[in-house]
């Protein structure tokens, strides 16, 4: 678990800036020769590597060789930081919208695309499944928020109160996050919702669903219809210009949940708008809001984080252990070996090496798994010449 790292920043921790430039790098230099054993997680609000360190490499030598000058530092987790960093973000402790369920499927999807990748290895498919399962177990025991919340909800009063009755409401992007606002704009009966999108099959498959019109990017930026609001969550920066902007003076709200920046700075358009930066504003008040049941997702967080690392403590102390009870059956065997079955001399090792091993296991779980090895290593039951 020593060699567990996270290394990376998010938009509630260093802004807007700092995470479309971690974004960048992390999108150009994965996957990277230098780490074998890592797993990127990029979201609208993060962007973290979850890596095992190469032997004999340390953190701050592997940042040093891995970030470009004048990216922002960041921050970095190491073992048993890293795993607790990294159930905190699973089960959105560490959103910009506490309790969102979005994030536990972007983490499963991250895990499930890097093995696809190859890239994930025994220490970080530990990690990413005890944080998948700490994830489930707040969910279910906490009640931070519906299911379904998304970054979005933050937006949807805020919007909602700046619209006219009736409106119309376009959503760019339908990805997951545009899928997510489009369902939750559905259920408003006012609103009359256009979903647009590059590839108008998808907007007119998701469109045919929740009662909306669909429409292609290119047709809708040509010639958009009036509208009195708009969420954008695609992957493009400043893809609603000032151009486009003058063009709707009917304009009321804007919400941009796209990384870079979807939408350009309104330079006196009068709509509001809600970008990353005010989903922040509103998350920190939402979060002060649930200060008590946070606090008790934090007591789960700890109990899980215990239970792992006495989990990864025995599987790492694993051939260890079956090294002190061979060595306890050799001595059996020289002793009064032909006086007794195989099978009697087998449960006979067990038995002998059972306080021993108990005892193993408890130096492993206080002081980590080095300290058993060292142990076995000093009576010349591990390492090269055991």
């Amino acid at each position: 678990m020593e060699r567990l790292a996270l290394i990376g920043t998010s938009q509630r921790r260093q802004g807007t800036q700092a995470l479309e430039a971690w974004t960048a790098w992390l999108q150009q230099a994965w996957p990277s020769p230098r780490v074998p054993e890592g797993v990127p997680l990029l979201t609208c609000n993060r962007a973290e590597l979850v890596l095992a360190l190469p032997p004999g490499l340390s953190l701050e030598t592997l940042r040093q060789e891995l970030l470009p000058p004048g990216l922002p530092r960041g921050y970095a987790f190491v073992g048993e930081a890293a795993l607790e960093h990294l159930c905190r973000v699973a089960a959105s402790l560490d959103s910009l919208n506490p309790g969102e369920d979005q994030i536990m499927q972007q983490v499963r999807q991250a895990f499930e695309e890097a093995r696809q990748q190859g890239t994930v290895g025994p220490l970080t498919s530990f990690a990413f499944q005890q944080a998948l399962r700490t994830a489930k177990r707040v969910r279910r025991e906490v009640p931070l928020a519906p299911a379904h919340t998304s970054l979005f909800s933050l937006a949807r009063p805020a919007l909602e109160a700046h619209l006219p009755t009736p409106a119309r409401v376009a959503v760019l992007g339908v990805g997951q996050m545009g899928r997510l606002a489009a369902i939750s704009l559905a259920e408003n009966p006012q609103i009359h919702l256009l979903l647009v999108n590059r590839s108008l099959d998808k907007a007119q498959a998701l469109a045919a669903e929740l009662g909306a019109e669909a429409m292609g990017l290119e047709a809708f930026l040509k010639a958009p219809p009036p509208l009195d609001g708009l969420v954008a969550a695609t992957p493009v920066e400043h893809l609603i210009g000032p151009a486009f902007l003058q063009g709707q003076p009917g304009l009321r709200v804007v919400v941009d949940l796209g990384l870079p920046q979807n939408v350009a700075p309104l330079e006196g358009h009068p709509a509001h708008l809600l970008n990353l930066e005010a989903l922040r504003r509103l998350g920190e008040a939402r979060r002060a809001r649930l200060q008590a049941h946070l606090a008790q997702a934090e007591r789960i967080i700890a109990e899980e984080l215990e239970e792992a690392l006495a989990a990864w403590a025995e599987r790492a102390i694993a051939p260890a252990i079956q090294s002190l009870r061979a060595a306890y059956r050799r001595t059996l065997e020289e002793a009064v070996g032909e006086l007794l079955e195989p099978e009697l001399l087998e449960r006979l090792a067990h038995r002998f090496a059972h306080f021993p091993v108990k005892g193993l296991r408890g130096l492993a779980r206080k002081h980590g798994a080095g300290a058993a090895l060292d142990f076995l290593q000093a009576a010349g039951l591990e390492g090269p010449h055991a």
